[in-house]
């Protein structure tokens, strides 16, 4: 008698739960998988080391970034490491 309860399976509630998967499949189909790619697009980007900063950020936080990583033997300037860069 147990060994036949345990084997049974795949009840409603499981036959519901992949339906609501599957639809839910579908209907992301036509949907961009991530925007991340979009929002790297317009982020700005350290010529020197790479590293990127979101689209929206301002001045003084790249000048902050350009004293603390770029100063020192061999110091780097704003425009070597944000050339064109201009405030939006």
């Amino acid at each position: 008698f147990f060994s036949v309860w345990y084997n049974m399976g795949g009840g409603n509630q499981q036959k519901s739960a992949m339906a609501r998967a599957r639809n839910a499949a579908k209907a992301n189909e036509g949907q961009a998988k991530s925007t991340l790619k979009d929002t790297n697009r317009a982020a700005v980007k350290c010529k020197i080391c790479m590293q990127t900063f979101s689209a929206t950020v301002r001045e003084p936080e790249l000048n902050q970034h350009v004293d603390s990583k770029h100063s020192g033997k061999n110091g780097k300037t704003f425009q070597d490491c944000f050339p064109g860069w201009t405030a939006a």
